[in-house]
C-alpha cells in the first residue's frame, strides 16, 4: 500500500473576535495551498450562524476547491461528566453529526477540558467513565465514515494530560485515534508521545517557548523542535492531516496572530519540516 502524504491544513477562523465566512476561508485555503480546514463542533451543532452559509453551500464550496474538512469539538466538563448545559460529550458529537456528514469531515475528535478544579482521583474516575462514550464515538465514526479521535492536554489542564493516561485510553478503546498537539507536549514527554504516533488520526501544530507550552504561536516565533516532532510522525507512517492551530493565547500575548501571512509562512515552514512540496500540490484530501 502506498504511503499517503501528510495533508497540511489550517484551523478555520470562526471565532467571535476573528470571524470570516466559511466561503472566504475556503478560497483562502485553496489559494494558500492548504488541503483541509478544521471546523468547530459547538455544543448546539455547527450551522449557518457559525459558518455564514448553509452546510450544503459550504460542502459544495469545499468540493469545488478540493479542500477537505475535519472537526474539533472542545467539550468543557464538570466533575459530573457534563457541560454547563448538561450535555455529555456524546450529546455534543450527536449534535454535530449532520455537519460532519454533510461537509463531510473525515477526521473528528473531542478535546475534553475541565470547567472546575478536581482532585486527581476524581479526574481519573472521570476519564474512566468516558471510555464507553469514546467507544461509542468510534462506532459512530465507523457507521458515518469518519475516524474518531481524542486530543491530549498540556499538564496545566489535568485530564488526558500525560502519555501514560493517553496510552491507557487508547488501549481500552480499540480504533480510537490520538490527536497529538505538538504545542501541548513537554520536552521530557516527547519520546512517550512519539511512541503513540502510530495511533495518530490528526496533528495540531503551532510554536511555543519550550519548556513552556500551550502558547499557540505561529511557526518560527518560538523554539519548539518542529523537525524532531515531524521525524517522529513520519517514522510512524502517519499520513493524515496536520492542522496549524496558530493565533496565540493570553499567556503568550493574546489572540489574533493567525493572520493570512502568518498562516502562509507557517505552512511553508511545516512543509519544509515534512519534506512536502511547498505549494501544496500533492494528493487530494478526499483520498484519505
Amino acid at each position: 500500500m502506498t504511503k499517503q502524504p501528510i495533508q497540511i491544513g489550517m484551523n478555520g477562523r470562526f471565532f467571535p473576535a476573528n470571524w470570516r465566512p466559511a466561503r472566504d476561508e475556503i478560497v483562502f485555503a485553496r489559494m494558500a495551498g492548504f488541503q483541509c480546514i478544521q471546523f468547530p463542533g459547538p455544543p448546539e451543532g455547527l450551522g449557518v450562524e457559525r459558518l455564514g452559509d448553509s452546510l450544503a453551500t459550504v460542502s459544495l464550496a469545499l468540493r469545488r476547491a478540493r479542500v477537505g474538512a475535519v472537526m474539533e469539538m472542545v467539550v468543557p466538563l464538570y466533575g459530573n461528566g457534563r457541560t454547563a448545559a448538561g450535555q455529555t460529550p456524546l450529546d455534543v458529537l450527536r449534535a454535530n453529526l449532520q455537519a460532519i456528514t454533510t461537509l463531510p469531515c473525515r477526521r473528528v475528535h473531542w478535546h475534553i477540558v475541565l470547567k472546575e478544579t478536581l482532585p486527581s482521583a476524581q479526574v481519573a474516575a472521570l476519564e474512566e467513565s468516558l471510555l464507553p462514550q469514546l467507544a461509542a464515538g468510534v462506532e459512530l465514526g465507523r457507521v458515518h465514515g469518519f475516524h474518531f479521535g481524542l486530543e491530549h492536554n498540556s499538564l496545566d489542564v489535568p485530564i488526558f494530560h500525560t502519555p501514560e493516561r493517553c496510552q491507557a485510553t487508547l488501549t481500552a478503546v480499540p480504533g480510537l485515534g490520538f490527536v497529538w498537539d505538538f504545542n501541548h507536549t513537554q520536552p521530557d514527554d516527547l519520546p512517550a508521545y512519539a511512541a503513540l504516533a502510530a495511533r495518530c488520526s490528526l496533528l495540531h501544530v503551532s510554536d511555543t517557548l519550550w519548556p513552556e507550552v500551550n502558547f499557540h504561536l505561529p511557526l518560527g516565533q518560538g523554539n519548539l523542535s518542529l523537525d524532531v516532532f515531524c521525524r517522529a510522525v513520519l517514522a510512524a507512517g502517519f499520513g493524515g492531516p496536520a492542522i496549524l492551530e496558530i493565533g496565540g493565547l493570553p499567556k503568550s500575548g493574546g489572540y489574533g496572530r493567525d493572520t493570512d501571512e502568518a498562516l502562509k509562512s507557517s505552512r511553508s515552514l511545516l512543509a519544509e519540516a515534512l519534506d512536502e512540496p511547498p505549494d501544496g500540490q500533492i494528493q487530494s484530501f478526499e483520498s484519505l
